[in-house]
């Protein structure tokens, strides 16, 4: 009987020891894997965003994403920090949501700007995926959902989601999120870091984004604030503006990555948070900083009798070199009727430059000197082309110019009023 407790004592604590070796294991291969969080400049290229009187919602975006990226990385040696977007470039929803899952992040972070149709709506909302019955939040979710619209083809790329109908938004009621809660948790955080600045609280919300909807982790969406209030965009515009809602979320993460680490078991260093003035004072110094290399060199150029370089703006070129639009009016017009076909059955192409939420004056600085552009409006976006011919290669080539204005313009084809996919208009054509 006592040899018989003996065993049993002895496999209890070898047991129980093994327990805690499995136990440290797992630990330590979670201290192993680098925490990654992915954030994501909402917008870009040839898709503006939201626009303002004296900004674009896609320049806001990227900037608060990058000084956040730099941020995290500056404090946090060990986290790995993905910008999805780094230059001023369009990129799909479902691209972003790729990056997402391809580094399998711990935290996804999309970066937004607001905008209303009444211009005294101010303040701060976060959203997570999930259904709300409120229309303001449909109505959120819709606009940003609707950057897929500038795709070819959307709908199969997109499963035949719509953005512009209600009933595409059933699905996500019938989809339950495993991230909900810790995507809830940090989109609090969000908010109470913006309301301890004294931003105007919106709350956390939810509403079916499709970027949140494609990636396999806790994510939210952070509107900053409404670019359609003329006081708020200065604000968003400011430095102080920009270095109070980078610190608010920079701070929110502090508060998270803590309680990760806690959860997790990994023994990590105490990381303080961050205010505003910090970040206003650090942006001033490399300002200054930055005049004083340039005097310096000046001075030195003085020395060695080098002609100071002449800073020349876009506007100053030659205007043919400048100007696309003065070819010939031949080449942007419509073809000659066939004589095989009449023209009303040919299929027309254009080069599309951009897309606003608004429609743009002629002659505006938006164009770029570019004259007797057309626009086609699409929900609640107006999308601008320039050029018109049956020939593709005429099409094709005129992109290939104003790729040095707009890098990111792209060929899109039209059958009478309809658009149809480039794929299907060539196939008509031959």
């Amino acid at each position: 009987m006592k040899k018989s407790l003996f065993y049993i004592l002895v496999f209890a604590l070898f047991s129980g020891a093994l327990t805690a070796q499995q136990k440290a294991s797992v630990q330590k291969a979670a201290a192993k894997k680098n925490y990654t969080v992915v954030i994501d400049a909402g917008h870009g290229g040839h898709d503006p965003g939201a626009l303002g009187k004296l900004t674009q919602e896609k320049t806001l975006n990227l900037e608060v994403a990058t000084r956040l990226s730099q941020l995290i990385q500056l404090n946090y040696p060990d986290v790995k920090v993905v910008l999805t977007r780094k230059t001023d470039v369009f990129l799909t929803l479902q691209q972003r949501a790729d990056i997402v899952n391809r580094n399998q992040a711990d935290l996804f972070i999309c970066i937004h700007t607001n905008s209303a149709e009444n211009r005294s709506v101010t303040g701060t909302e976060t959203f997570v995926l999930g259904v709300d019955k409120m229309q303001s939040n449909l109505d959120v979710a819709m606009r940003e959902n609707a950057v897929m619209l500038l795709e070819d083809d959307y709908k199969t790329n997109y499963e035949g989601f719509d953005p512009s109908s209600v009933d595409s938004y059933i699905m996500f009621e019938l989809m339950q999120d495993q991230y909900f809660d810790k995507s809830l948790n940090f989109a609090t955080l969000v908010q109470q870091e913006f309301t301890s600045i004294g931003r105007s609280d919106r709350g956390v919300r939810q509403a079916g984004f499709w970027v949140l909807h494609k990636s396999a982790c806790p994510s939210v969406l952070v509107e900053m604030g409404f670019i359609s209030n003329a006081n708020e965009e200065k604000y968003l515009a400011s430095e102080k503006g920009k270095s109070e809602i980078t610190s608010s979320i920079y701070n929110a993460f502090v508060t998270h990555k803590a309680a990760y680490d806690k959860r997790n078991g990994i023994v990590s260093r105490t990381v303080e948070k961050v205010t505003a003035k910090q970040l206003e004072q650090k942006a001033d110094s490399a300002a200054q900083e930055k005049l004083s290399v340039k005097a310096e060199q000046k001075k030195t150029d003085a020395k060695k009798g080098v002609e100071p370089k002449q800073e020349t703006k876009p506007a100053d070129k030659p205007a043919a070199e400048a100007k696309p639009a003065d070819k010939p009016a031949a080449e942007t017009k419509p073809a000659e009727k066939s004589a095989d076909k009449p023209a009303a059955v040919l299929p027309v192409y254009r080069v599309q430059i951009f897309t606003t939420t608004a429609p743009v004056k002629p002659g505006d600085a938006t164009f770029k000197g570019l004259k007797n552009c057309k626009y086609t409006k699409v929900g609640k976006f107006y999308k601008y082309t320039y050029g018109e011919d049956t020939d593709y290669q005429t099409i094709a080539d005129i992109q290939s110019e104003l790729r040095a204005k707009f890098k990111d313009c792209f060929i899109v084809a039209f059958l009478g009023d309809k658009q149809i996919t480039v794929k299907e208009a060539r196939e008509i054509t031959k």
